[in-house]
């Protein structure tokens, strides 16, 4: 694959990744305001930290993704594709929860 190839999957990538983001955010967001939401409540609602939360979402992503590694020819709840765009998501937002707030604050899980 050259650079050209290369740049055009990568662009393709990135734009379903804010589609997915457009269509999945107000469900996951409640309409709130926050894009961290979700992070947020969850973590207040089982007694767990925002950033935990993230972290259990997101594997989610990356053990489908590493399935679908191992075993191309799985049956698939949703296409590959979108758990790559998916992921790259949850990385955008696990950044941005870690710049939310102070980190005491997201290892403290206080609002």
């Amino acid at each position: 694959m050259n650079n050209t190839e290369f740049n055009k999957l990568k662009k393709e990538l990135l734009d379903e990744c804010q589609s997915i983001m457009d269509a999945k955010q107000p469900e996951y967001t409640n309409k709130n305001i926050d894009v961290l939401y979700n992070f947020k409540s969850t973590g207040n609602h089982i007694g767990i930290k925002p950033a935990e939360v993230w972290a259990v979402f997101f594997h989610k992503h990356i053990q489908a993704i590493l399935s679908h590694a191992n075993n191309p020819d799985m049956p698939q709840a949703e296409p590959i594709e979108s758990r790559y765009a998916d992921a790259i998501n949850y990385l955008f937002l696990g950044y941005a929860l870690m710049n939310d707030k102070p980190k005491k604050d997201i290892i403290s899980g206080t609002e």
